[in-house]
């Protein structure tokens, strides 16, 4: 007997179904990467204080400080050396490490040790 989508057991009724069209297997893969992102932490105005203060001292004294900046995905980064500059306008910081120069915006501090 030839099996059609209504003899028992056949899988012939979804047979149609197993056809992913190119958007939406794009709309599902976006989805999955949105789905890890993470949310900034909100700092209290008293860590904010903590960590301008010790940006300062680092800039003053030129001691070497690690700061750990937000990533939306993945595990956040450190970055280690001395404040060089401080640019309020652009709310940013500069921080050199082994005679290299690299900015920093305020925004993505979490963090500073």
């Amino acid at each position: 007997m030839k099996e059609n989508k209504l003899t028992p057991g056949s899988n012939m009724m979804w047979e149609a179904s197993r056809m992913i069209l190119p958007e939406h297997k794009e709309r599902i893969n976006d989805y999955q990467y949105e789905r890890d992102r993470k949310t900034k932490p909100v700092l209290v105005e008293e860590e904010v204080n903590i960590i301008s203060q010790q940006l300062s001292d680092s800039m003053l004294s030129k001691s070497e400080i690690i700061i750990e900046l937000f990533r939306d995905f993945g595990q956040n980064a450190f970055k280690t050396g001395t404040v060089a500059k401080f640019d309020p306008q652009l709310r940013q910081i500069k921080l050199e490490h082994e005679h290299e120069y690299e900015w920093i915006k305020f925004g993505d501090i979490v963090g500073v040790s």
